[in-house]
Parts: C-alpha cells; sequence; structure tokens
C-alpha cells in the first residue's frame, strides 16, 4: 500500500505540473469558482485509489437522483440549486478520473468499467441562465450560451443553432448539442420569447394648447404615431363646440397589434376676442328742441355668446344750446366692449316773443324813447330797420330811430313837432277893411292833439337765428303849441310862451319827470362811485315817487378781453356807479399816439443801426403805443339810457355820460412809478365824484 502511495505520489506530482493549464482551463468549463475547484482538487489529491472509486461512484449515484428531481421539479429556486450541485458533482467526478488515469492508466479505467464504467451516457449540457427568455421587441439580444460536462470525459464542446429576430414579435428556438469522445451526443434548447410591451408615441400634430374663435369653424390638425411594430392609425376622441367659451380636450390613441396603447391629448381653447355690435335705434344725429324733455331711443347689441346688454352714458341738457354726445357700451363675458354713438343736438326753434308794447309816446325834442324788451330761451339781440316818419319841412334834417342790441330805443335826432309839413290854413286877423284871408299855414295837430308819428320794424333775433318782427310806433306830442321856441314868443296866444293852453282832464302831460341833474358826469379812473341822477315832476302830487332804471352800457374797448369790463348801474333811487373800476389804462393803444408823443424803444434789441461814409449811428424804432389821452387829456367815456318813472307810470328817457379821467399818466400802477410826475405812481388826485 505504501509502495502504491509513493507510486500515486510521483506520478501526480508530475501529473499536476503538466496539466496546471488544463485545470485552470477547466474549471471555467465546471461554472464553479476557482477556490471550489481548488477545494475538489486538495480533496481529490488526498485520496488513494480505492477512495477515489468509492467517492466516484457515491457521486454518480447522486448526479442521477438530482437529475431526476430536476426533471420533476417545477420550482426555479430548487432548479438552480439542483445546477449548482451538479456542477460541483461534475467537476469533482472530472477530477477524480483524471487523477485515476494518472495513476492507474488506462488499464484501470477500463477496469471501472468493467466493475461498472459504461460510456454510454452523453454529457449533460446546462445552459447559463434561464431556459425560457423574454426579449422586447427592437431590443438587442445575447445569447448567454450553454457548457456540457461529460462524465468520462469532463468538458465537452457546446454548439448552438438557431436565431433571434428582435425586431419581430414571437418565440424563438436556440439549440445547443455536445457530443462526447465516446460519440454521445446530448441536447438542449432555450426559448426566447420577443415580445412587444412599448406603447406606440403618439405626436400632436399642429399647436397644443390650439386656440379657436368662438363661432368659428375648429378644424383639428390631428396627430400621427410611430411604433416598433411598424406604420400605426390614429383615432381622435372628444369635441370643440365652437359655440361655448371653454377649455375642451382631444384625446389621440393608437394600439399595435400587441395591445398597447399610447396617446397624448391636445387643449383647445375656446375663446371670444370679438366685442360686441351695437346699434343705435333711431335717428344718429337726433335733434331735440330747447326746454323739451328729451327721450333716447337707446340701442341694441348682438353678440357671438348671447344676449348682452347696454349701457348708457352722457347726458343731454335739453334747456342749453348744444351738441351732446350719448355712448352706448356693451360688454360680453369676456370682456368685449363694444361701443357706439348718437349726437344729440339740442336746437332752439322758438323765436321771440315781444313782451313790450308796439306804441311809445314821447315829447317832442327829446332822444329817449323807451326799451323793446322781448321774451326767449337766450340773450336776444335786437335791430331797426328803416323809419317811416312825417315829412319835414325844407331841407331839415328827418329824426331816424335807432336801437341798441339791448333793445334801448332812441331818436338820432330829437323830433320837432313844429318842423311837420303844414296840413292846415288858418284865417289871418281882420285888415283895416276887417277882411280875412286863409293865408296862415298851421298844423291841424295843434287843435286835435294828433302826433307826429315815427315807425319802424324791429327784429329780435336769437343765438340760433331765430326771429321775431314787431312794428313799432313812436308817438311824438306837441309842447308849447304853434310855436315853442325859447324866446320868440310869435304863437298865437301863448306871448312869451306862457300860453294860455291848458291840459284836458286826465292828461298826464304835467306830471312827466323832468331831469335835474347834469347829463354828463366826470370822474377819476379806478374808483366806482359816479353821482346821483335826479328829476322831478313840478306840478304832481305830494305823493308822487320816482324810480330809475338805466339801459345797456356803451363803452371802449379794452386792449384785452381778459380783462373784465366796467358797466353802468344805478338803484332804483337814482345813484349811479360803475359795477368794475375803470382802468383809463386798459383801453387799446396805438402806434400813432406814441409817436406824437415822442415815445420810442431805445432798447438795444430795437435799434435801426446802419454806417453812413464809415461813421456808424443808430435810429430808435418805434415800438411804443400810447394812448392820445396822455396828452390831449380825452376821458374815457361811458354812455347809457337812463330812464325815469313816476308811480303814474310817466316815464322820461336821459342819455347820461359818464366821463373818467387819467390819473398818473402812462404808468399809474403802484410801485412801478413810470408815470410822468406821478412818482411811485400812486397818484395825487383824490376821488372827487360829480364834479370837475
Amino acid at each position: 500500500m505504501n509502495n502504491f502511495n509513493n507510486y500515486k505520489f510521483a506520478f501526480f506530482t508530475a501529473f499536476i505540473l503538466t496539466t496546471t493549464s488544463f485545470y485552470s482551463e477547466a474549471s471555467n468549463s465546471f461554472g464553479i469558482s476557482d477556490r471550489n475547484l481548488n477545494l475538489i482538487e486538495n480533496k481529490v489529491d488526498s485520496m488513494d485509489v480505492n477512495e477515489m472509486i468509492s467517492t466516484r461512484s457515491s457521486l454518480m449515484a447522486e448526479q442521477s437522483n438530482l437529475k431526476q428531481s430536476q426533471e420533476n421539479t417545477q420550482s426555479p429556486a430548487q432548479n438552480k440549486s439542483i445546477n449548482e450541485r451538479l456542477k460541483v458533482i461534475s467537476a469533482e467526478l472530472s477530477t477524480i478520473q483524471k487523477a485515476l488515469l494518472v495513476l492507474a492508466g488506462v488499464g484501470a479505467v477500463s477496469a471501472l468499467s468493467q466493475d461498472g464504467y459504461d460510456d454510454n451516457v452523453p454529457p449533460v449540457i446546462t445552459i447559463n441562465g434561464a431556459n425560457t427568455l423574454t426579449v422586447e421587441l427592437g431590443a438587442a439580444y445575447s445569447d448567454g450560451g450553454a457548457t456540457a460536462l461529460d462524465d468520462n470525459h469532463g468538458s465537452t464542446t457546446v454548439t448552438a443553432s438557431g436565431s433571434v429576430n428582435t425586431s419581430s414579435v414571437g418565440s424563438y428556438i436556440i439549440t445547443y448539442s455536445a457530443t462526447d469522445l465516446s460519440g454521445n451526443t446530448a441536447t438542449a434548447t432555450r426559448t426566447v420569447n420577443v415580445v412587444d410591451t412599448t406603447s406606440p408615441v403618439v405626436t400632436v400634430s399642429g399647436a397644443n394648447p390650439a386656440t379657436s374663435e368662438l363661432g368659428a369653424i375648429y378644424t383639428d390638425a390631428g396627430a400621427t404615431a410611430t411604433d416598433l411594430s411598424g406604420a400605426l392609425g390614429v383615432v381622435t376622441s372628444g369635441t370643440v363646440d365652437t359655440d361655448t367659451v371653454g377649455e375642451y380636450t382631444l384625446t389621440y390613441t393608437s394600439t399595435d397589434a400587441s395591445g398597447n396603447a399610447g396617446t397624448a391629448t391636445r387643449t383647445v381653447n375656446v375663446v371670444d376676442t370679438t366685442a360686441p355690435v351695437v346699434t343705435v335705434t333711431g335717428e344718429n344725429p337726433a335733434t331735440s328742441a330747447l326746454d323739451i324733455t328729451y327721450t333716447d331711443a337707446g340701442a341694441t347689441a348682438t353678440d357671438l355668446s348671447g344676449a348682452v346688454e347696454v349701457v348708457t352714458s352722457g347726458t343731454v341738457v335739453t334747456d342749453k344750446v348744444g351738441e351732446y354726445t350719448l355712448t352706448y357700451t356693451s360688454t360680453d363675458a369676456s370682456g368685449n366692449a363694444g361701443t357706439a354713438t348718437r349726437t344729440v343736438n339740442v336746437t332752439d326753434t322758438t323765436s321771440p316773443n315781444f313782451t313790450s308794447s308796439s306804441t311809445f309816446t314821447i315829447d317832442e325834442n327829446i332822444t329817449e324813447v323807451g326799451t323793446v324788451t322781448a321774451q326767449d330761451n337766450d340773450i336776444v339781440t335786437f335791430t331797426i330797420g328803416a323809419t317811416t316818419g312825417p315829412a319835414i319841412r325844407g331841407g331839415q334834417a328827418a329824426s331816424q330811430l335807432q336801437i341798441t342790441s339791448s333793445g334801448v330805443v332812441s331818436f338820432d335826432i330829437a323830433p320837432d313837432y313844429d318842423l311837420q309839413v303844414p296840413d292846415v290854413m288858418l284865417r289871418s286877423e281882420p285888415d283895416a277893411f276887417n277882411t280875412t284871408s286863409l293865408t296862415i299855414e298851421s298844423l291841424s295837430g295843434y287843435e286835435t292833439g294828433s302826433t307826429m308819428d315815427f315807425t319802424a320794424t324791429v327784429t329780435a333775433t336769437d343765438p340760433s337765428g331765430n326771429l321775431s318782427k314787431q312794428v313799432i310806433t313812436v308817438q311824438v306830442r306837441d309842447v308849447g303849441g304853434y310855436d315853442d321856441d325859447t324866446g320868440t314868443g310869435t304863437g298865437t296866444g301863448t306871448g312869451t310862451g306862457t300860453g294860455t293852453g291848458t291840459t284836458g282832464t286826465d292828461s298826464n302831460l304835467n306830471t312827466r319827470p323832468k331831469f335835474t341833474s347834469s347829463d354828463t358826469f366826470v370822474v377819476n379812473e379806478n374808483v366806482t362811485a359816479i353821482g346821483t341822477v335826479t328829476s322831478e315832476v313840478a306840478d304832481g302830487p305830494n305823493t308822487l315817487t320816482i324810480t330809475y332804471t338805466i339801459g345797456a352800457t356803451t363803452g371802449p374797448v379794452l386792449v384785452n378781453d381778459q380783462y373784465p369790463t366796467s358797466n353802468l348801474v344805478l338803484t332804483s333811487v337814482g345813484v349811479l356807479s360803475f359795477d368794475v373800476a375803470p382802468d383809463y389804462d386798459l383801453q387799446v393803444p396805438s402806434y400813432a399816439a406814441a409817436l406824437s408823443q415822442g415815445l420810442t424803444d431805445d432798447r438795444d434789441d430795437y435799434l435801426d443801426c446802419t454806417a453812413t461814409n464809415g461813421i456808424p449811428y443808430c435810429d430808435e424804432t418805434l415800438r411804443t403805443e400810447s394812448l392820445d389821452g396822455y396828452q390831449t387829456g380825452a376821458t374815457m367815456n361811458f354812455t347809457a339810457i337812463v330812464t325815469a318813472t313816476t308811480s303814474l307810470g310817466v316815464t322820461n328817457n336821459q342819455t347820461v355820460t359818464v366821463q373818467v379821467r387819467d390819473i398818473g399818466g402812462v404808468d399809474d400802477d403802484t410801485g412801478t412809478g413810470t408815470g410822468t410826475g406821478t412818482g411811485t405812481g400812486t397818484g395825487t388826485g383824490t376821488n372827487t365824484v360829480g364834479e370837475i
């Protein structure tokens, strides 16, 4: 036995030295780790031949049992465990067989065959990895291969056949074959299932989200799909209601042959960006009469979103002529606003209505007549036409009626009753022969009391151009009989003018007020107080009272219409004043006045410089305006007609003139002091009212 062990050692050592690379390569073919292989080799190295033979028999029995168990098990875990053990058994059997070949020779191995070794057993093929694999369509497939181990010959070459087309779904078989040195062939198969679990990719065409206008036709751009299985169709679901503002979703679905479904969605926003259409009802522009209630016809609006309201803004002032604008606005639910406007013209179509009498009665030899009045919705302006009056003797100028824009009527020349062409002949005084003749011309009015009548047509016009006409008659009464000229006294029975005639019953001739104050007042500039107008009725009763009124003021034009104009005002008891203190310096100046006063501008910018024969000289230029009154003393005059009315209703008119004197010269403003002789410009004059 010892000899055998020595023999074993010698030969095994030589075997190990010559087959180291073989073992190294073989270790990988068993599918076990190098460490386990080393353990097996060490184990076998410690055995004698008998132990090797006994161990070999036990391993072959275990191998047979494991293979039978492998065929019957459905457990992947158990199958894996059996495979691992079979790898170890195959490695140990191969190591024992190689050791026996080295130690005992072929004869010993043959003896083993006779003792139970029969090489009709094919190699055992072990598939690397799962027998059944799943590969995704389109993915790369790399086969794990297989190994084969023969009980008698060890590791055996394995060949594979079959292929896997990962571009096509299906089941593919890979067959592995191994043939040992004795010609025994074993086969094993792997099933590779190419499957498609990937959904198609759906791509929305066009804008996403998309926008469609309310009421418009929406045409969807659709979607496309791509898939590894090939061309696919796309099904669209969902609707877009373009009659209703809102957000809508369209879903695109594509399903491949394997039942994988891919989806994508598009959001479609139906929006309203169109403003309502507003339509004005009725006339546009419309017209409304002044002071008549205006009822607006309104407006209507239409919109794709449905019914919308109309809001009216703006006002029509019916008591004032003008153009007014009403704005109609309609806003839909989306905030779009539509507008329309109507122009309403408030017009005045009513003519002024005369409220004054068409007949005025005055005495001869005065110019004031009275005031024409008219009622209207606005300011009325008066004009007067040509005057028709009685024929006048000789080359005397005829009296003409005139009127101010505010309605004050007067004569340009005071009418003289006695200048009418005579219409009767009176008998002369008897001569020495007591003979009379119709040789004296006279007027029948001296006897009948008929008046000297003047007529003219007055036109009242408002700012809208509406006008009314009234023919007025001014009846001029005779005062003093045939000859009322002071100092002549040629009238029959009048002597020096005291006369013998008396007024008839109920006559108001002697109750007519007579002005006792001057018709001219002189005041200084920049004061309002003027004086007092007075009148009396010599033959009137003690209870008779007189009240005063004043007409429109006529005054000079001011240099700038931004300055307030001064107007004469009069209390009922005759106190006369200005509403605004007149400023002499505000009258319109002229270059001519400046020139006559030698006023030129010597500032450098206004010098006219030339050169004559090389000698320069400069002329002062006329750049300054002035008023003549600074030199001549002319006054700033204001006129108006004052009417005195008794408690019996008898009136008399007088034109008053207020002459405003300059104080301080060109510049009398306090603090500037450029006026001639005024020093600081405060002036030294006193405010004397009513006197010079």
